[in-house]
């Protein structure tokens, strides 16, 4: 079975950022990033359902618990 269409492109930096910012978020609403990021909140909905999106905000998560629990031990 081949795919279809044409390869998804790459993450733009806008994309990353936003990764990021979705996991160290702050007490901000989906709104607030999304307008940082300059894109809509349906956008930002959208590119989470991105499989490489998805990925990149899982691997950040990941980080975040790691240090968080290094910092633990070391007190």
């Amino acid at each position: 079975m081949s795919k279809r269409g044409p390869a998804p492109r790459p993450l733009t930096q806008e994309q990353r950022w936003a990764a990021f910012r979705l996991v160290y978020r702050q007490g901000m609403t989906m709104k607030e990033i999304a307008e940082e990021a300059g894109v809509s909140r349906m956008t930002l909905w959208k590119w989470q359902q991105r499989p490489d999106f998805a990925k990149l905000y899982d691997q950040e998560y990941r980080n975040m618990l790691r240090r968080f629990r290094t910092r633990g031990r070391r007190v």
